[in-house]
């Protein structure tokens, strides 16, 4: 929505949080008013808000409602309003996009890819910026890069009129079902990255992504016609170009995001030798099968980011299962957890913990299909790290994968990383 589409409507900001503060502050510098819908304990004195609870009718006294990605478009309150609808990142695009994007997004590894994007541009001495979903909000972004990287969430893709140079979707599994309402407008709402792009690039190793994108004008990675992983080796058609052992990353799903960046780095004409340099030196993110060491008696890994069961299997594979202890559980967002426990029945670590609001749940799965490994229920993240610690040996590993979102008992999966590094440190000897 162009800023002049705003003159003599009334609107609101609905959601205070960092897409919500951008917001306001983009419309207060461009002198537009506006409401702001939140709760009390989230009120800003700077600026008008409302603190009632949000209904229709409140939604239908304003024109205009720039939401906040958090916010499901799904919802009763929302279909039936006749307010119109916009986001933070659809008044960027429509206002401030004056260079070129590339837009990333997949159910995992948008973060490590976005990042190591982002470093890699930099290393070969062009200026980037990196925005969205990994913390600073797109509409604080300005124009004056050679690039700019989005790190694009489903709930920003949905209404974000995403138009962009390149878009990336890493891959496609089940996620977010309680926003999107299904599996299927979860798939449609991720793909939207893809309505405006100029250039789309897919993962050819991706079933969902074959099966929903047929668009045959894709550029693919894990394939042989480009950058594509064979045995620990990235190979770009039929040369090897780099080992797993070379880069900072744990895993070869990490040396397939490699891919991904690389793939990129072509189309916007980098030197490939300068660019697998940059890729040595990148440092992972943190919460993202993060090593943190040796913790006492046993080596930590915290991927507290992980939270799909089909993330926590690809950090299994990162791992000697035989003498991992793996902590799984969280808030429930309905995930499927079949999948799971077929991979673990076939290749199953030392031991399960399962903890948190959707652990019963689990629990209770892996009973009725009659496991063959070992797992218990803990109550709290505390009490499996307390567990995890018993049942070690020395030189044992403690995974933190847990598969499902923290917001059962902590903000957010930075807290719950850090959360279970610090339990750990009370164990040690």
């Amino acid at each position: 929505m162009k800023l002049d589409q705003l003159n003599n409507k009334k609107i609101a900001i609905w959601g205070y949080g960092v897409e919500g503060k951008s917001a306001a502050e983009y419309l207060q510098r461009h002198d537009i008013e506006f409401s702001i819908l939140c709760s009390v304990d989230e009120a800003d004195e700077k600026y008008y808000c409302v603190n009632e609870k949000v209904t229709t009718e409140l939604l239908n006294q304003f024109d205009v409602i720039v939401k906040s990605p958090g916010i499901s478009p799904y919802q009763d309150l929302i279909q039936n309003s006749k307010s119109q609808f916009t986001s933070p990142t659809a008044l960027w695009f429509a206002n401030e996009k004056h260079t070129n994007v590339i837009a990333i997004t997949g159910t995992k590894g948008k973060s490590t890819i976005s990042s190591l994007l982002t470093h890699v541009i930099a290393a070969c001495g062009k200026t980037v910026n990196l925005v969205g979903n990994i913390g600073q909000a797109l509409l604080t972004s300005k124009s004056d890069y050679d690039f700019v990287v989005f790190e694009a969430s489903s709930f920003q893709i949905y209404d974000g009129q995403i138009h962009v140079e390149i878009a990336l979707v890493n891959n496609l599994f089940p996620e977010h079902l309680d926003w999107h309402k299904g599996e299927e407008n979860y798939f449609r709402d991720k793909l939207k990255i893809f309505d405006f792009a100029k250039t789309k690039i897919i993962n050819a190793n991706n079933q969902n992504l074959q099966k929903y994108v047929r668009n045959k004008s894709c550029v693919e990675f894990n394939s042989k016609d480009g950058f594509y992983v064979v045995n620990d080796e990235l190979y770009l058609k039929d040369k090897a170009i780099l080992k797993s052992s070379e880069i900072q990353l744990i895993g070869t799903h990490n040396l397939e995001n490699v891919g991904a960046v690389l793939t990129i780095c072509q189309l916007i004409n980098l030197d490939l030798n300068q660019c697998l340099e940059a890729v040595k030196t990148f440092q992972p993110l943190a919460h993202r099968l993060q090593y943190l060491g040796k913790i006492g008696k046993h080596h930590a890994i915290n991927d507290s980011i992980s939270t799909t069961p089909i993330a926590t299997m690809a950090a299994l594979g990162t791992v000697d299962r035989n003498r991992t202890i793996l902590l799984v559980g969280g808030f429930d967002r309905g995930n499927d957890w079949t999948e799971f426990a077929e991979s673990l029945n076939e290749s199953p670590p030392k031991l399960l913990l399962i903890s948190g609001a959707n652990g019963k749940a689990i629990y209770n799965h892996l009973q009725s299909i009659d496991a063959k490994f070992s797992f218990t229920y803990c109550k709290t993240l505390a009490q499996a790290i307390k567990m995890a610690n018993e049942k070690s040996n020395d030189d044992d590993i403690i995974l933190l994968s847990p598969g499902a979102p923290s917001f059962d008992q902590f903000k957010s999966y930075i807290e719950r990383g850090d959360f279970f590094q610090q339990e750990l440190k009370k164990y040690e000897i």
